[in-house]
């Protein structure tokens, strides 16, 4: 699908310098503690920051406020409306049961990112502004991954104001995760493969011009070589498989095929230059000697159903999970590193089923839409069964917005192509 040379109407620049105001704040390393539960502190997960990105975030809330014909376009399926509905009355329950400043950051974080995906909609309704949406999302990512890959070489982190924070990195093996301008390898891994979803748009919109595609081939290899060395083996299991989806796609099969190898060559790269961390984190990931082959995931799951059977019915309130593990000492406190566990511990049991059947609904969509919008999809799915970045951490709800941003403009596109 080629560009059209087609002006954009001002509310779709708009939107496109919104999103792109975004994807630039998110990884900077910034911020400031607005709040935090007793001896929660020094814990991301029992404290309310501020960073740039969350003035974004209330700038788009604020736009697309007046504008609720596009947020109620997100809705218009009827088993959508009412998924969603159900979801948002149950979480509005548990949270008047189980008040926190945490739980209203988390509502605003849902809101703001559901106008996220709503925002991602009207700048993608022409090419111009769609462009210019794609290539922000993928110029972060590269720069995140060659600032990960410089750390892993440099086996510390920069400390440089808004670049990276400073503090070791976690070593595997002969190798150091890089982490680029988040607090964590993991985090930026979810960053990468969202980065990747845009490059991968790109490409998609500009097959059958070779010169055009070979930016996006070589970004999609940049991105690789990032989460190459952040030794996620959820991100691993991901890419894994986004290269068979594009490799077994029916549709526009000499640029998907092109895009998996190019995947590939970045992941081989960082494995193969930065030391031994993949065979570290293998024998990590069969036990061998005194490492842990679930890294404590059942551990994390039996708290989680702790959590569930205490209270089993509004739960403990909506991102109020690690702060209520920590009413109980405990060896470390984390969140559940399953979205279904975590939400079921938060929501209650109803919140989710409610979950549950949100998935559900996006997968079918996704299933429907083709090849293409699965390969946008898939890199992320193993982080929301085996992490907690994309729905616990602000940065990663936001990040899961632009996602879910993606995911929707692709399968919008597949349908009613280019707007005339």
């Amino acid at each position: 699908m080629g560009e059209m040379d087609t002006t954009a109407p001002e509310q779709s620049k708009v939107a496109a310098a919104l999103i792109v105001a975004l994807a630039t704040t998110i990884p900077l390393a910034t911020g400031f503690v607005l709040w935090s539960s007793p001896g929660g502190e020094d814990d991301w997960n029992r404290r309310v920051a501020f960073a740039p990105f969350e003035l974004v975030l209330l700038l788009v809330v604020l736009w697309t406020a007046p504008r609720w014909r596009s947020v109620g376009e997100l809705f218009a399926r009827r088993s959508v409306a009412i998924v969603c509905t159900c979801f948002g009355a149950i979480a509005l329950a548990s949270f008047l049961a189980n008040p926190s400043p945490l739980g209203v950051a988390w509502g605003f974080h849902l809101i703001a990112g559901v106008c996220v995906i709503a925002t991602i909609g009207i700048a993608g309704e022409y090419p111009t502004t769609r462009l210019a949406v794609l290539v922000a999302i993928t110029a972060v990512g590269i720069f995140q991954a060659l600032l990960a890959l410089a750390q892993s070489i440099n086996a510390n982190s920069f400390g440089i104001d808004f670049i990276d924070f400073g503090g070791p990195l976690y070593p595997f093996g002969s190798s150091f995760a890089g982490r680029g301008g988040l607090t964590h390898p993991y985090h930026l891994a979810v960053v990468l493969v969202v980065a990747q979803g845009a490059a991968l748009l790109g490409l998609r919109y500009t097959s059958g011009s070779t010169r055009s595609q070979v930016p996006w081939l070589v970004a999609l290899a940049v991105l690789g070589s990032g989460i190459g060395v952040t030794y996620t083996r959820a991100g691993a299991i991901g890419q894994v498989g986004l290269v068979l989806c594009l490799a077994l796609g029916r549709s526009d099969k000499r640029i998907m095929r092109l895009a998996a190898a190019s995947v590939v060559v970045g992941l081989a790269s960082s494995a193969l230059l930065f030391g031994n961390g993949w065979v570290a984190k293998s024998e990590q990931s069969v036990g061998k000697g005194t490492a842990s082959a679930g890294s404590d995931r059942s551990v994390r799951l039996q708290e989680a159903r702790e959590l569930i059977e205490a209270n089993p019915v509004l739960g403990v309130g909506p991102g109020r999970y690690v702060d209520a593990l920590a009413e109980t000492p405990r060896k470390e406190y984390l969140p559940a590193h399953n979205l279904i566990a975590h939400q079921s511990a938060e929501l209650g049991i109803v919140g989710g089923v409610l979950t549950i059947g949100l998935l559900v609904l996006f997968g079918l969509r996704v299933l429907k839409a083709g090849a293409w919008t699965l390969a946008v999809v898939i890199p992320m799915l193993p982080f929301l069964a085996f992490d907690a970045y994309p729905y616990v951490f602000a940065t990663g709800l936001a990040t899961t917005a632009i996602w879910l941003g993606l995911s929707r403009l692709s399968w919008q596109q597949e349908i009613c192509g280019d707007h005339q």
